[in-house]
């Protein structure tokens, strides 16, 4: 097991501390009515738990809010004037704002000791225009349009009714209702079932906001799996990681959205939140083995960010949100030095063997069966094929598949005396026409040979080209076609699985299984384009995938006869294991336009400017519009701005004007801020604890034990 160099974990009790107080969740605010039901039935009652009605198992009620025909906008237009400041700095900048005219107030930002400044109050983005332009005339760079939650009162309806599936209807008290099941849980359709307390009650948007509210560790039940589910990272040390981060974060921002009702949502605003049904046996056992776990600095829950993915290395909080907390600092997601196990074919390769280009799945699976391994030699591949080549190869597997032994005849092209061999001129009468013939193959061919010519070209066993005669067919390509052919009869695709630390191997969706490996076993490496190559031997990263054929069919201990392992296209990062780890998003000149003028109003797009850390990131952003006025955008406005997944990107331009076309090549998927959940994986298959995850992207940080 890899050893990793971290200061000692702290672990404290707290007997002074009360229990954590429940949760409360944001299910929805926007709906104006919901259908219901109750494990076991149930009873509907108003939030003070009084009765109201009855429920029997599996009757749906619908909870409607009458709130007088178009509700109330929920939100509103503002413009954010420079990057999150300190309280000093937003202060500053507010009574510079004032002297101007302006009527500006300022936003904490949840996750960081910073401050958004705003001003303006505007129904449509499009009125914000004249004061952006007259902040940028004054010399204002970072402006922003945002959308901000719209502060109202709460609308007067004319009632929120109960409607049974008799279609009888209840007035309910307009505070709204508690849903009250029998069993454990409270189904709303088209959403989920809940465990704990859901209660249903109108807002100020003159819309239902639905709640539930819960003790911490079940809703951890269903956070982490939603947030790093086990089938994508299924590797305990890893999610016992994502609970306690999960539960840190939960602590950290209760009260977040007081103002609503709850203490946060259930979405990437906050925490994926899937209540019973996102709830999964592996994530489950992590958060049991975590409970009551934080991640503390100074003695209090730290603000525990995460992201999917950072790209190969996180950030300071100072280039995203602002601020400068001693725990989120920029990290490597990369190992100092990487973990690999030796492997070693169990046959001699050749060094003109292991780099003969052209090597298939279908020539390794030859040399491990049904031809000597000698015959993949780059010089003996170019020469001439004949039938007296062919012979023991096709005859061990005609043998295999239980055919009629019948030699090559030789009287054919050596293509269809090999599908003769094995019967497929059987296939074709009746079901190839002769046109489809000509459309494939040449007019040269005898008549008798296109029917069969076709089928072979038609099934990617013999390129067309090949009949035209023109060159001798090469063992290469009748070794080609041979493997074809047994793939048309046998198809055979190889095994897959991620290598373990102990050797073993996990397949997608499977728990961990020996790799039995034959004393005869061909080893080759698969590059990102997808070429092999055979090698001697490799000292393969833990983590890498894996691809093998068994000798026979059977069980995974079967010994492998080949095995190929899979050079990452992603590299050798922790981080490597997410489809954001490298991304490639391309716009043509209208389109990234129009995603650009959903933020800044533009005319057009002159230039982008970008400002980079020493890891690649872009922190800051200038877009010059058609006329040359700066536009300047920070943090994680800069994706945002852009439509893209992550702030670690480069691009290229190609063609001019209306034409242009803009190629942005990055890597990650997040704010960078935190715990990299794929990182962590990486990390946990190569035999870190949860503990070393939580110290090596919190630095500083101690698990302290919060009842």
């Amino acid at each position: 097991m890899k050893t990793y160099l971290v200061p000692a974990l702290v672990l404290s009790l707290y007997s002074a501390q009360a229990a954590q107080p429940p949760l409360k969740i944001g299910i929805d605010t926007q709906a104006t009515e919901w259908i219901v039901s109750l494990e076991g039935g149930g009873q509907l009652c108003d939030r003070a738990g009084r009765p109201l009605m009855n429920l029997a198992p599996d009757e749906k009620l619908r909870i409607w809010w009458d709130s007088r025909g178009v509700a109330d906008p929920s939100t509103e237009y503002r413009i954010q004037v420079s990057k999150p400041l300190s309280a000093p700095e937003a202060a500053a900048l507010m009574n510079r704002l004032t002297a101007l005219g302006e009527v500006p107030d300022r936003v904490k930002v949840p996750d960081a000791d910073t401050w958004r400044v705003l001003t303006g109050h505007f129904q449509e983005a499009g009125k914000a225009e004249p004061v952006l332009q007259k902040l940028q005339d004054l010399g204002f760079e970072e402006l922003w349009v945002a959308s901000e939650t719209r502060p109202s009162q709460a609308r007067k309806g004319r009632a929120l009714y109960a409607i049974t599936d008799r279609f009888e209807r209840r007035a309910l008290p307009l505070a709204g209702v508690w849903l009250k099941p029998a069993g454990e849980l409270t189904s709303l359709q088209g959403k989920g079932r809940y465990r704990g307390k859901v209660e249903v009650f109108p807002n100020a948007q003159g819309r239902l906001t639905v709640v539930n509210t819960l003790d911490l560790e079940t809703y951890l039940r269903g956070v982490v799996p939603k947030e790093m589910g086990a089938w994508e990272f299924p590797s305990l040390e890893a999610l016992k990681a994502q609970a306690v981060a999960a539960r840190t974060y939960a602590v950290a921002n209760r009260d977040k959205r007081a103002a609503d009702g709850f203490d946060m949502g259930d979405t990437v605003s906050d925490q994926v939140y899937g209540g019973r049904d996102g709830e999964q046996l592996l994530t489950d056992q992590a958060i049991q083995e975590t409970e009551g776990l934080f991640a503390t600095y100074g003695g209090k829950p730290l603000q525990a960010l995460f992201m999917a993915n950072c790209g190969g290395h996180t950030t300071n909080v100072a280039d995203v949100f602002g601020g400068d907390a001693p725990y989120l600092r920029a990290v490597t997601c990369y190992p100092e030095k990487p973990l690999t196990l030796p492997f070693a074919s169990g046959v001699p390769i050749p060094p003109e063997e292991a780099s003969q280009p052209g090597l298939t799945w279908d020539l390794l699976r030859l040399a491990a069966t049904a031809m000597p391994v000698e015959w993949l030699s780059g010089e003996r591949l170019k020469k001439s094929a004949t039938q007296d080549d062919l012979a023991q190869p096709v005859r061990l597997l005609q043998q295999r598949l239980g055919l009629e032994v019948r030699p090559l005849t030789r009287e054919k092209n050596l293509y269809l005396a090999l599908a003769t061999a094995f019967g497929f001129q059987r296939v074709v009468e009746g079901q190839e026409r002769p046109q489809d013939a000509a459309y494939f193959v040449p007019a040269s061919l005898p008549a008798e040979d296109r029917l069969l010519a076709a089928f072979l070209t038609r099934r990617g066993v013999v390129p067309a080209a090949a009949w035209a005669g023109l060159e001798p067919v090469t063992l290469q390509q009748a070794l080609h076609a041979l493997g074809r052919l047994w793939q048309e009869l046998e198809p055979l695709t190889p095994a897959e699985g991620t290598l373990l630390l102990d050797r073993q191997v996990r397949r997608k969706r499977g728990g961990p299984e020996p790799l039995a490996l034959a004393s005869t076993l061909l080893l080759a490496e698969e590059a990102p384009d997808g070429s092999l190559r055979l090698v001697p031997k490799a000292d393969i990263q833990v983590g890498d995938r894996l691809k093998w054929i068994p000798g026979e069919d059977g069980p995974s201990q079967i010994p492998a006869q080949v095995l190929v392992r899979r050079l990452d296209p992603d590299g050798a990062a922790w981080d490597r294991y997410n489809p954001m780890a490298h991304w490639r998003v391309e716009y043509a000149e209208a389109d990234l336009l129009a995603t650009v003028r959903k933020r800044i109003k533009v005319a057009g797009i002159r230039d982008l400017r970008a400002q980079y850390n020493d890891q690649g990131r872009v922190v800051d952003l200038t877009l010059v519009d058609s006329g040359g006025a700066p536009h300047r955008v920070h943090g994680m406005h800069i994706r945002g701005l852009l439509g893209l997944k992550d702030n670690v990107f480069r691009w290229l331009t190609v063609g001019q004007g209306t034409q242009r076309r803009w190629i942005f090549y990055g890597r990650g998927w997040g704010h960078g801020l935190g715990m990299c959940q794929t990182g962590a994986y990486g990390m946990a298959l190569e035999g870190a604890t949860f503990q070393q995850i939580l110290q090596h992207y919190y630095p500083g940080m101690s698990l302290q034990r919060l009842d």
